[in-house]
């Protein structure tokens, strides 16, 4: 089976973050291994922010790949209103996009910002959150041995 690809989960403070980015921007720091890391101020925004209806968003979005917002809401029964602002704010935070479609509603197709299977929270207690069915079967597997 092939590896994970895990979503790191980092934190640093608002001084690190520049400093970061300056680099990646100004000095030609290659920038393609931020993509697999995700950086937060600390431990409590990122809980405050991840709440159990987003990580469900995030694993339908991964297990069902829907074609719409309104597709993903029934998939998770719950109301769209709700999913549209939960997956804005997963949007803005980096974990989605939302793909314009070419329909002559205006509807957004939710797909993973990047591939991951697992988000890796490195904090003093490190914690995973399964995405991918991929995940869910290994950690499975890893629990029977």
């Amino acid at each position: 089976m092939k590896k994970l690809k895990s979503l790191n989960i980092v934190f640093s403070s608002h001084d690190e973050f520049m400093a970061d980015l300056k680099d990646s921007l100004f000095k030609g720091k290659d920038s393609s291994d931020s993509n697999d890391s995700l950086s937060f101020d600390s431990i409590e925004t990122f809980k405050k922010l991840m709440t159990t209806n987003k990580l469900e968003i995030l694993m339908a979005i991964t297990r069902l790949r829907p074609k719409s917002i309104n597709q993903l809401a029934k998939q998770i029964n719950r109301e769209y209103p709700h999913v549209l602002k939960d997956c804005r704010t997963l949007e803005s935070l980096g974990f989605i996009v939302l793909e314009d479609t070419e329909s002559a509603k205006k509807q957004f197709i939710p797909k993973l910002a990047f591939e991951y299977d697992v988000i890796r929270v490195k904090s003093k207690m490190e914690e995973f959150f399964p995405i991918s069915e991929k995940c869910n079967k290994i950690l499975l597997k890893s629990m029977v041995s």
